[in-house]
């Protein structure tokens, strides 16, 4: 078994939209691995639990996909 955890600190306002990204697919759990989200004031924690290699850089490379969506978005709606 993998684990591993993110956080990400920053906005509220960034944060919710970060939340807002990744939640429909941490519903797509499967046997071999997951991802949850837990939500504080000033900080958002995601734990990754993987049972193999594969499937965790498939996890990892699904949140950091949608990290960057919403980072380039935000940065271009900042401008």
């Amino acid at each position: 078994m993998i684990e591993a955890q993110i956080s990400l600190d920053g906005s509220s306002d960034l944060l919710k939209a970060y939340a807002a990204a990744l939640e429909p697919e941490q519903n797509f759990k499967t046997s071999r691995g997951s991802y949850s989200l837990n939500k504080l004031s000033k900080k958002l924690e995601i734990k990754i639990k993987a049972g193999d290699v594969t499937i965790f850089r498939a996890i990892i490379n699904t949140i950091t996909g949608l990290l960057a969506i919403v980072h380039k978005t935000w940065s271009a709606e900042k401008k």
